[in-house]
């Protein structure tokens, strides 16, 4: 069981564990639709005002950990890992029993 805490974006006084965290969003974010707040791309717990929209983007913890799943970096680039290869095309085979034009 995680006893990590979970702060509420809507409300600071709002401190649970992370386990009730995403019914409690829900409901709060409800009862304060006039903030209009943004949800995080990465992560639906990240709750946050347009204004800081790009600020979180960049330093959005789970967009970071995804990129660093997803690539591996040599130097300043940045290069793919994992299976690049196409699949072989699907060969599909039709009979020639049915003939539509003989009708």
């Amino acid at each position: 069981m995680s006893s990590k805490l979970f702060i509420c974006p809507y409300n600071a006084a709002h401190v649970m564990k992370i386990t009730k965290a995403h019914h409690h969003v829900v409901n709060c974010r409800k009862a304060n639709a006039h903030k209009n707040f943004v949800i995080c791309s990465y992560n639906a717990l990240h709750h946050y005002a347009p204004e800081d929209e790009a600020k979180h983007l960049e330093t959005c913890s789970e967009r970071i950990a995804l990129i660093a799943a997803t690539h591996v970096a040599y130097g300043m680039k940045s290069v793919v890992s994992g299976n690049l290869t196409m699949p072989p095309a699907a060969q599909l085979q039709f009979d020639d029993e049915d003939n539509w034009d003989s009708d």
